[in-house]
């Protein structure tokens, strides 16, 4: 098949990766993948796929192909308004929770099928829309993401590794604060420990205490950050699907998330992770802290996580892509 996937940029966001790594996907699975994109739009994730140019994103630049696949509510209106293959909506996050006009909100009630990446997004949408929508998961690349030797069985000193993204740049819902004060709280009551984080925003990391940040040039850098890590921290609160926490369970890492929704098709409390409320310090202090200074039962969850993320692979994700759309196309779609 021939598809085609509009997009305004591919930078750093977690849409974008994944975006990227169902593409190359489908590339493998012999399908012919074309990404449209903006002359200044940014792309930093590998492609296995053809990268088209375009002064800008309207209809007129939108090539012909079976499925025309709009991720983001601002490329929805012209590949449907270009009237070049069936389209259907790829949704990797329901904008209206941060787009606070009724804009993004009116781009889900066109008559297109939608496609979302977990089971919380799935019911979010129906309830915000009336609509019912496949779901497919994300993966990630075992080659990649797997375990290393932890540097704490020969020093005895843990490490824990987060993500922090800043407010200043619209991420306020990934709960960076409430990290910073969990670690504030855990000095002092826990053994001495190192914080490892990584900061993609290009203004400086301002950590209230004592941290080491990390720029992981690819993702073999980066699965050796997860990898070596004792404790993977994840405090969003809401993600339509949330990759970080099954990358570090890929890594054989243990995980302490947010139940931030999209999560909850993979991670399972007191089994595989630890999962507390959004925002909840005190229970997220309490988790980490259990983990810390609890030996087997750190190492039990992580086996659990390695586990189950072994399984969830970029193949499954494309797999599960490409039998909607045969679906699409003989009209056998049934809904959830």
């Amino acid at each position: 098949m021939k598809l085609v996937f509009p997009n305004q940029a591919l930078g750093l966001g977690g849409g974008a990766r994944f975006i990227c790594e169902l593409a190359n996907g489908l590339v493998r699975r012999g399908h012919d993948v074309e990404i449209v994109i903006p002359e200044e739009g940014s792309i930093v994730w590998p492609l296995r796929a053809t990268v088209t140019r375009v002064k800008e994103l309207t209809a007129n630049a939108i090539p012909a192909g079976d499925f025309i696949i709009p991720n983001f509510y601002q490329t929805v209106m012209p590949a449907w308004e270009a009237q070049k293959g069936k389209v259907v909506r790829l949704s990797l996050g329901y904008e209206p929770l941060w787009i606070k006009d009724d804009t993004a909100r009116q781009t889900y009630l066109i008559d297109a099928p939608i496609i979302c990446i977990s089971q919380w997004q799935r019911l979010l949408i129906q309830q915000e829309t009336g609509r019912d929508v496949s779901v497919i998961c994300g993966g990630i690349d075992p080659a990649v993401f797997h375990p290393y030797p932890k540097p704490s069985s020969t020093s005895g000193r843990k490490t824990i590794f987060y993500i922090s993204r800043s407010p200043k740049y619209g991420y306020s819902f990934k709960g960076s604060q409430d990290f910073w004060e969990a670690m504030s709280r855990l000095k002092g009551k826990v053994p001495d420990f190192n914080i490892q984080v990584v900061h993609p925003e290009p203004d400086p990391l301002d950590a209230p205490i004592t941290s080491e940040q990390k720029k992981p040039a690819n993702d073999i850098e980066m699965g050796l950050l997860y990898a070596e890590a004792d404790v993977f921290v994840f405090t969003s609160y809401f993600e339509a699907f949330g990759l970080p926490p099954l990358e570090a369970m890929a890594c054989g890492t243990a995980v302490v998330t947010t139940d931030c929704g999209g999560n909850r098709d993979y991670a399972r409390h007191g089994e595989n992770c630890l999962v507390v409320p959004p925002s909840d310090i005190e229970q997220l202090t309490t988790a980490i802290r259990h983990l810390l200074l609890n030996d087997a039962d750190r190492k039990r969850v992580a086996d659990a996580g390695f586990r189950l993320a072994s399984t969830w692979t970029w193949e499954r994700t494309a797999e599960q892509f490409e039998k909607i759309l045969v679906q699409i196309a003989t009209g056998k779609l049934i809904m959830p």
